[in-house]
């Protein structure tokens, strides 16, 4: 049994569509039924998230098609001005509401208002008494009440009313009703006889992975269509120049017909091409369609769906008010390659043409008409100086004296489809060891070095070393002031990053984390594989192997850990690159293996790590010799209490600690004698910094710290700084040296949502209901939405200009298109390796990497070449340009540049000091 997908129009989700509900057993038709019906969602969620504001966003604009132009006098030599805002002097106005199509095709029939603007103040207008009347059948209508030199807002049926809403989500039931009895009839006479003869035996073996397959390419291709719903709007928009792409569709009769059809008829199939939630229910209704297949033919025909396909059964329906019978294509069903599934295709488009034949979609599209042509707030431009000339076919030439061309169009798609993706959430805060709420270093406020600003504990993370490869692994600790009775293998207080387990409960795992913070999830089930913990931005899921769990938090690169009865095993990537650990006697980590012969060996005296070195493999009969160590990377050493008291690095370069009786650190000293000193309040795991100060005269900081998560920062030359937390760790306020206020505002899950900065301007956050952020709304400039695929960012919008993705199951970017419409495409091997780039100009940059991740030559895409080399620890040591010049470079034992041989001979070299 495989659970439905699902497809969101999102806008909150207006309707939901069942992909596919992937069950050998013979569907229950009810059921089916019922879900179609659901397919928009009830009344008021639907008003609500969808006839917002700006309704379906048609565009007002001075853009006319091939039988309507501004055409200015011979002898004129003013050009056509669109800037200036007032009525003509030269006689009254004309207004001549149009679809942006090629031919004319007025919008009659339609109620307007005309608003002067008396006054404007600070932005504010102020209007006089409206001017009412009635646009006719021929869209053109003169007012002579316009005053000459004045501007005026324009609106479109202004009475619309709920009552209108109501009355078109009741011509949708009226749609769906149809739709329903259609699916009915295809399921009595064509499928239910067909799942008389399927045998349910072995089908999960045999079809069920083919089919999820199978069912997302159709996914795909419902995202194809959505991506550009306008395309279906364009092809009626303008029948002559689409005449080419319509025969795609259609034959040439049925062209002409459709050319030959009156304004009227045009206008009402191009109002439903803009009804979005129309062309939703349409595409619903296909999809349960498809359901009824018995599993053995889903393949041949879901397999073959492409978008073509889907514009097709929507050219069928939509086009119903201009009197064709149009069944799907010759054409189209000529792409696909099973007979029976085109068979089942041409058969069933012609039934539903029938029913389209006898629906009255004409009725639904005057329902429609006053929601989406209504358009208050509609500025208006002024009158061009010259007249507008309408040419429609063969009629004689009507001329518009002072015109003011309302043309609208699709300008904007006001739905997107999306995955609805199960989500379990268990927010719970991670804590320290002392039991305090505390985020990831990274995200914790700091100052100093650094002290957090939330517990007042000290966060002393330093780098110790590294092992290069596919998935690069960087070894650090940290010392955490909270964790002063804790030893895991590094002295009081210290962690490590290999330094994590599980503690599994009956019913919930708490991990312990490299940062030794403390982070609780539900125990994971076969019912509950994935489970989100929002407010420490972390995740359980069950893994492959019996008795395994993987974990993993939020970040821009995705590390899962995995872990066997609660001890750490293996780090991997997306692309399943892996760094195995294997453990000794005493089940302490020996080594950290990234299977490209390269690993850290962890050496242990007692219970104590004692260094870290760097190892690459040398095949060898005796298995002890196999792995040679490069380099010793650090050195660690414990006076007789266990408390580490030194941490010595290749170069020989040693810091040291000092602590109190409770292990609480008191002074770090650097291998250049600069030395930092702390002062606490309180004792033990519950101490809170109140003095961090420096051998140098330059460091020295107070805290003065309340029990409502607030602190004053009072520095050596008399500046303050205040930061205030709320109970989850989160800044909530921040006044900084200047006296400026930063103030945060955050959701339940502790997603931020709202940040003032000292100005006083407001940036706003919006997510989705998995989390992930959808919107971000700065204080002046435009909007930025996001929209995901697959839980990876797909789309990118901002104004009128979008930028897209294509991704691999991996989350790489395959495909970038610009707002311009300039694709590049990125190509990889299998572990994640980028192989080339394609960029717009079909021009190509080619990578070749080693083993090891590392990039040995690179071809430009004029051709010039790069090879580059490395030595031993993986340090690039020969760089060779497009020209053939070499570059060497020398480095010391910790890995910084010493010294640089350009192609001419010239040596630069470099050194440091000891901090």
């Amino acid at each position: 049994m495989f659970e439905p997908d699902k497809v969101l129009a999102l806008n909150n989700a207006i309707g939901l569509l069942v992909v596919a509900a992937m069950n050998p057993e013979q569907p229950n038709i009810e059921a089916l039924l019922g879900d179609f019906r659901l397919c928009l969602n009830d009344y008021e969620a639907w008003a609500e998230n969808f006839w917002t504001a700006g309704a379906l966003n048609v565009e007002q604009v001075f853009k006319v098609g091939n039988e309507v132009r501004l055409s200015a006098p011979k002898d004129s030599t003013a050009p056509v001005s669109s800037t200036l805002a007032m009525c003509p002097a030269s006689g009254p106005l004309t207004l001549v509401h149009m679809f942006e199509a090629a031919r004319f095709v007025p919008i009659g029939d339609t109620p307007v208002m005309l608003e002067p603007v008396i006054s404007q103040r600070n932005g504010e207008l102020t209007f006089g008494e409206p001017v009412h009347a009635t646009i006719g059948p021929s869209g053109i209508l003169e007012i002579p009440e316009c005053w000459r030199g004045h501007r005026y807002r324009i609106t479109f049926f202004p009475n619309v009313t709920t009552e209108h809403v109501k009355a078109l989500y009741a011509s949708y039931q009226g749609v769906i009703g149809e739709l329903e009895g259609w699916l009915r009839n295809e399921w009595t006479s064509e499928f239910e006889p067909l799942w008389a003869d399927f045998s349910k035996a072995g089908f999960t073996q045999r079809y069920g992975l083919l089919q999820q397959a199978d069912w997302h390419g159709f996914e795909r291709s419902l995202h194809g269509l959505w991506d550009d719903v306008k395309q279906v709007y364009a092809l009626v928009a303008d029948l002559q120049g689409s005449s080419e792409k319509l025969l795609e569709y259609l034959t040439q009769g049925e062209l002409e017909t459709l050319l030959n059809a009156s304004t009227e008829t045009i206008a009402n199939v191009l109002l439903m091409l803009s009804d979005e939630p129309l062309m939703f229910i349409h595409l619903a209704a296909f999809t349960s369609w498809l359901r009824m297949l018995p599993p053995q033919y889903i393949a041949e025909v879901v397999a073959q769906v492409r978008t073509e396909i889907l514009i097709s059964f929507l050219l069928v329906r939509l086009t119903g008010p201009t009197g064709l019978k149009l069944g799907m294509s010759a054409k189209v069903l000529d792409k696909i390659k099973s007979q029976r599934a085109r068979q089942w295709l041409a058969a069933a488009s012609l039934r539903l043409a029938e029913l389209t034949a006898k629906s009255d979609l004409t009725a639904h599209a005057g329902i429609l008409k006053p929601l989406v042509v209504s358009a208050r707030n509609t500025p208006l431009k002024p009158a061009p100086t010259v007249p507008l000339q309408i040419s429609p076919g063969n009629a004689p030439v009507v001329q518009v004296n002072n015109p003011l061309a309302i043309a609208r169009d699709k300008s904007a798609v006001m739905t997107r489809l999306g995955r609805h993706e199960p989500h379990h959430d268990a927010p719970n805060q991670a804590k320290n060891p002392n039991g305090d709420s505390a985020d990831s270093v990274d995200k914790t406020a700091t100052n100093g070095c650094p002290v957090s600003m939330v517990t007042g504990e000290e966060l002393l993370t330093l780098t110790d070393g590294s092992l290069d490869g596919l998935l690069p692994f960087v070894f650090t600790r940290l010392y955490r002031s909270s964790a002063v009775d804790i030893d895991c293998g590094l002295g009081w207080g210290w962690s490590h990053s290999l330094a994590q387990r599980l503690e599994l409960g009956a019913e919930q795992v708490v991990w312990i984390d490299h940062e030794n913070r403390r982070t609780t999830f539900p125990l994971p089930s076969v019912e509950r594989p994935a489970i989100h913990n929002s407010l420490s931005r972390a995740a359980i899921y069950l893994g492959d192997e019996p008795e395994e769990l993987i974990l993993a938090l939020a970040g821009e690169t995705s590390r899962f850990y995995h872990f066997h009865s609660g001890r750490l095993t293996a780090i991997s990537d997306t692309y399943n690159n892996r760094l195995r650990i294997t453990r000794d006697r005493q089940e302490r980590i020996q080594r950290l293996d990234n299977g490209a012969g390269r690993a850290l060996l962890l050496r242990y005296e007692r219970r104590h790590l004692v260094a870290v070195e760097y190892q690459s493999f040398c095949p060898s009969d005796d298995l002890g010799e196999t792995w040679r160590t490069e380099q010793t990377l650090v050195f660690y050493r414990y006076d007789a209490r266990q408390r580490l008291i030194e941490a010595t690095n290749a170069a020989g370069e040693s810091e040291r600690y000092d602590y109190d009786d409770r292990h609480v650190i008191l002074q770090r000293q650097l291998a250049g004698g600069a030395s930092f000193f702390w002062e606490w309040e309180r004792s033990g795991k519950a101490a809170r910094c109140v003095r961090h100060w420096a051998s140098f005269a330059q460091m020295d900081a107070r805290y003065v710290w309340d029990d409502q998560g607030s602190v004053t920062v009072r520095n050596i030359d008399g500046s303050e700084e205040v930061y205030v937390h709320d109970d989850r760790a989160r800044l909530v306020r921040r006044i900084g040296l200047d006296g400026g206020e930063l103030l945060k505002t955050y959701d339940d899950s502790g997603q931020l949502v709202a940040e003032q900065d000292p100005l006083g301007a407001v940036t706003e956050y919006r997510y989705d209901d998995v989390g992930r952020l959808v919107a971000l709304i700065p204080p002046q400039d435009e909007p930025t939405a996001y929209e995901y695929r697959n839980g990876f960012l797909h789309a990118r919008y901002r104004g009128q200009a979008a930028w897209r993705y294509q991704r691999n199951a991996q989350g790489s970017v395959t495909e970038a298109t610009d707002p311009d419409g300039q694709v590049t495409h990125y190509y990889y091997d299998e572990q994640g390796r980028l192989l080339s780039v394609r960029y717009p100009d079909t021009s190509r940059h080619l990578f070749v990497w080693n083993a090891l991740g590392q990039l040995l030559e690179e071809t430009l895409p004029d051709g010039g070449q790069r090879r580059f080399a490395y030595d031993a620890l993986g340090r690039q040591i020969t760089r060779q340009d497009e020209h053939g010049a070499v570059t060497q470079y020398q480095w010391d034992a910790v890995g910084r540049l010493i010294q640089t041989t350009l192609p001419t001979g010239a040596m630069r070299g470099f050194s440091y000091n000891a901090y």
